[in-house]
């Protein structure tokens, strides 16, 4: 007699979008989940009859997916949405800033990142990066939450903070973040044009010392290019090269201004790019060159920005508007096909940030992070092909369970253990500051 299996959970019935290599779709499949990991994946009929499951999650008619990676953010600027309209970007920052320096504190950005990842998680994400003031706090509510972050010290020339007090801060906030599970330490500058080539050579050094992901702003509109040649007399992705910037483990958010050398210098490099196309056109910073991007090979995944600028965290939203941008610009509706918009807000996200054994993909061993989408819905009949259903067809509003490392986060679209009433009670009253 075989002994009984014993796992977690068990997800049944459902056509699974794996995202592995071979990109296989396993229509009725199963998926258990075992501690915090997958710990099988399955066709229905091929269910080890021993299998005990502690939850059974019946998942017929639905589409389950790795979790969403949101590569891009600023999470507490949830504070800040519909608050700076109809600007473009300098002048954006400008108002942005004056408000950020007089009104945020540690309770503000607090409250701000929570209700950002009760938003996330609501819509598929299970993992976001985040680059903003008084940071500690939202690492603190990540893992409160039990959110994957991706954080760590922004370096900026803005505000007053001084050279050496900024890298010690950011040699006490890297060494407390190994005490964390959830927050996955990064390094990161806010742009060329806010920092020194004392502050780049500096960052350079953390990156290599640390052997952390590095990420910034970069050529996000005309305007911010024209800035750096007149100051450096180089390109924002000239000068990040001759700070040794570009590789393999360094992410550059946004790209929407590049020529074909810069293409080609990212991809000789290795260098990620993360592209938030809802952000840029909101802004009127234009359209990244994305289909010539992956042409070359270069790893390209997604992000929101922040919500100040988009104005909601929705990848699902974002996968769309990518794909359209691309084929409609070109004039070619063979670019950034489903499996490439699918690669681009999971596994390549994963790889931007050097997680991919780990996130982005719904493989055995991996962590059991993933989503749940209901299908059986009028606008997601009939289902032909359920990536380009996924892609063109569904909405935030179709997520209905979230798993994040093995843990029910939302059931039936209602969130398991947190209370969105009381987060969204206390952004409303913050948010009166914002006059």
């Amino acid at each position: 007699m075989k002994e009984n299996i014993n796992v977690d959970v068990l997800i049944k019935g459902g056509t699974i979008l794996t995202v592995d290599q071979k990109h296989r779709v396993i229509q009725d499949g199963a998926i258990t989940i075992t501690g915090d990991s997958i710990s099988g994946i399955y066709s229905s009929d091929e269910i080890p009859q021993e299998l005990e499951a502690g939850m059974v999650i019946q998942a017929d008619g639905k589409v389950i997916l790795p979790g969403l990676i949101n590569a891009h953010s600023h999470l507490a600027m949830t504070l800040f949405r519909g608050f700076v309209e109809d600007l473009v970007l300098q002048q954006w920052l400008e108002r942005v800033w004056k408000y950020e320096f007089s009104v945020l504190d540690d309770k503000a950005v607090r409250a701000g990142s929570k209700l950002a990842l009760v938003e996330m998680i609501k819509n598929g994400i299970t993992c976001a990066h985040d680059m903003y003031w008084h940071f500690e706090q939202t690492m603190e509510a990540a893992e409160e939450f039990g959110f994957r972050l991706l954080s760590g010290p922004p370096i900026t020339g803005l505000g007053d903070q001084a050279f050496d007090e900024m890298f010690a801060q950011a040699r006490k906030t890297l060494a407390w973040l190994d005490s964390l599970e959830f927050v996955y330490p990064i390094i990161q500058a806010h742009s060329t044009y806010t920092t020194t080539p004392k502050m780049m050579h500096t960052v350079r050094e953390f990156k290599e010392e640390y052997g952390i992901t590095f990420t910034t702003h970069a050529s996000e509109n005309q305007a911010e290019v024209e800035t750096v040649l007149e100051q450096y007399q180089q390109t924002p992705i000239h000068l990040l090269a001759s700070y040794d910037l570009l590789d393999e483990s360094t992410l550059l958010a946004h790209c929407v201004i590049l020529d074909d050398e810069e293409i080609e210098l990212l991809a000789e490099t290795g260098t990620h790019v993360v592209h938030c196309p809802e952000s840029n056109l909101k802004i009127g910073s234009g359209i990244a060159p994305i289909a010539a991007m992956l042409e070359k090979g270069i790893n390209v995944c997604i992000g929101t920005d922040g919500a100040a600028s988009n104005n909601d965290l929705d990848i699902l939203g974002e996968l769309r508007t990518a794909a359209l941008l691309q084929k409609g610009s070109n004039r070619n509706p063979e670019l950034l096909n489903t499996k490439q918009a699918l690669e681009m807000g999971t596994i390549n996200g994963a790889k931007a940030y050097r997680l991919e054994n780990d996130l982005g993909s719904l493989e055995k061993g991996k962590k059991a992070d993933l989503v749940i989408i209901n299908f059986d819905k009028p606008h997601l009949t009939p289902v032909h092909n359920p990536a380009a259903n996924l892609i063109y067809s569904s909405g935030k509003s179709d997520v209905e369970t979230v798993f994040i490392n093995g843990k029910l986060q939302l059931e039936n679209g209602q969130l398991t253990a947190i209370d969105e009433e009381q987060i969204m009670a206390e952004v409303r009253s913050i948010s009166e500051k914002f006059v």
